[in-house]
């Protein structure tokens, strides 16, 4: 008589991979996820103060380490993860209104990688009052992308190098208003603390927004002057730009902005800032009138041998053209996380360089 054997199959519980987290980063890591798991209801705020978290969490983590991370420890997928650090680091220049809109985080998802652009036209479709659902604001960002691509080496002649263009100077704007947003968002704190009556330091304010300066100048300037074929010398030349009024004294204005070596002397700089270079900077940004004093009493280009002056009351320094080469930005504007230092140091600082701002000059 043969009896019967029972095979025993054992079930194995499958390990979640091991995370070996630093000693060093063991509190900074704790810290975040308690942060994370008390948060309430997922509202737009809460979305940046998460992308905010994640982002300490993904700065001390190895990429594959801080997805293994999010998923186990705090329950969150990889992807979603980064989606929220992506809202915190691409779309801080709009939090105010997508929170007063109460955006969904989902929506915010897919502006976070759109361009500034698109962003807008999104938002103020929003803010209109429309409610746009996540495969409309899809359809929408991608239109720029997307049929752009599928558009540009089909069209040949005129026509098409004049979409070239178009999409060019598109960029270079959306790039400019950008930094311009930043750098007077920066200028508006300075002169909050001159209202206060609180000594302002020039260090202080340079290192926000000097380096700013310098890509936005380069951005205008490659956006705002014609350039001309030389008939003697065969080369190009700057051509005299005819800017509509109140836009004269900017381009000289922010390239000032980019070299505080420039700046007017600290007896003089409360006044400059707060008379001269906010007044021009919410003109270029919202739209504001100048005041009469903000406006330049004249405004003169000279154009020689491939240099560009802009000659303002009070006269400026020449500045140095950008040639007849194409700029591009090697990476995306940097966060300016630096403290207000509100000190009495001065800075004694050198105009930076195309390099040094982080832009390559490439051969036409």
């Amino acid at each position: 008589m043969r009896t019967a054997k029972t095979k025993t199959t054992e079930t194995k519980t499958k390990k979640a991979p091991g995370i070996v987290i630093p000693a060093e980063h063991a509190p900074l890591l704790k810290e975040v996820h308690e942060a994370v798991t008390s948060m309430g209801r997922s509202t737009a705020g809460q979305a940046f103060e998460r992308g905010f978290q994640f982002a300490r969490a993904k700065a001390v983590l190895p990429e594959k380490m801080f997805g293994r991370w999010m998923s186990t420890v705090c329950g969150y997928t990889p992807r979603q993860g980064r989606n929220y650090v992506a809202i915190h680091e691409h779309l801080q220049d709009w939090r105010a209104r997508l929170e007063e809109a109460a955006v969904a985080p989902t929506v915010m998802f897919v502006l976070a990688s759109a361009t500034p652009p698109k962003v807008e036209e999104v938002l103020t479709v929003i803010e209109g009052g429309e409610r746009l659902t996540v495969g409309q604001v899809k359809a929408m960002t991608k239109t720029a992308t997307d049929a752009g691509a599928q558009t540009k080496g089909a069209i040949g002649g005129a026509a098409g190098l004049r979409r070239a263009a178009e999409a060019k100077m598109k960029d270079e704007v959306a790039f400019f208003t950008q930094l311009a947003k930043r750098i007077l968002k920066a200028v508006e704190e300075a002169a909050a603390v001159i209202a206060s009556g609180k000594s302002l330091s020039k260090k202080a304010l340079a290192d926000k927004i000097e380096m700013d300066g310098c890509k936005a100048s380069l951005l205008l300037r490659s956006v705002i002057y014609p350039k001309q074929v030389d008939p003697e010398q065969g080369g190009t030349q700057v051509a005299e730009a005819n800017l509509p009024s109140g836009w004269a004294s900017v381009p000289s204005l922010i390239t000032r902005l980019g070299e505080s070596s420039r700046w007017p002397s600290k007896e003089e700089f409360p006044a400059w800032v707060t008379g001269k270079v906010l007044p021009t900077l919410r003109f270029v940004v919202h739209g504001d009138p100048l005041p009469e004093k903000a406006q330049p009493a004249s405004a003169e280009v000279g154009i020689s041998a491939g240099r560009e002056v802009l000659e303002t009351v009070p006269p400026l320094d020449a500045v140095e053209p950008t040639g007849e080469d194409d700029m591009e930005l090697e990476e995306n504007v940097p966060d300016r996380d630096a403290p207000d230092d509100q000190g009495d140091g001065e800075k004694e600082a050198v105009h930076p360089s195309a390099a040094s701002a982080n832009l390559v000059v490439t051969g036409g």
